[in-house]
């Protein structure tokens, strides 16, 4: 179980991971997970968009912006460098509000449902995601940023 505590008035910091590993490994194992699925997914986008739909192409540049994250949070996890860690948590942050906004405007203009809650539950995933990474970026030191 992942636990929370507070330091030095940082708020919704986690000691571990939600499967009782470090940070390190948990923020090794989001990058990896997301660069995989990034990368299908602008695979698939790339399909879709070159057979006419210009929705593959708008999946396929989010895939393509989530996949640049993730190979900067493997090389910040790499070299312990805090500053790649926390651009990899602010970008993502950016991405979840976009994904957020994308959903209720599903949810606002289509008569289904379903896309609108996959998307919003996905954000939700992203949201402990980044509050994992960005635990373990204050386990790197250096300044505190803004949080």
């Amino acid at each position: 179980m992942t636990s929370v505590c507070s330091r030095m008035g940082e708020k919704y910091v986690f000691t571990s991971c939600c499967c009782g590993c470090s940070l390190r490994t948990g923020a090794l194992a989001i990058a990896i997970v997301s660069l995989v699925l990034s990368t299908v997914g602008a695979a698939y986008g790339a399909y879709v968009g070159a057979n006419g739909e210009s929705e593959g192409w708008v999946d396929f540049f989010i895939d393509v912006v989530n996949i640049i994250l993730a190979a900067i949070l493997i090389h910040g996890i790499r070299t312990e460098r805090r500053e790649l860690v926390l651009a990899w948590v602010w970008g993502t942050a950016v991405m979840v509000c976009i994904t957020i906004i994308v959903g209720i405007v599903i949810l606002v203009l289509t008569p289904t449902v379903l896309g609108a809650v996959i998307l919003l539950v996905a954000a939700l995933v992203q949201i402990y995601f980044i509050l994992v990474v960005r635990s373990y970026a204050f386990t790197l030191g250096g300044p505190v940023l803004p949080s």
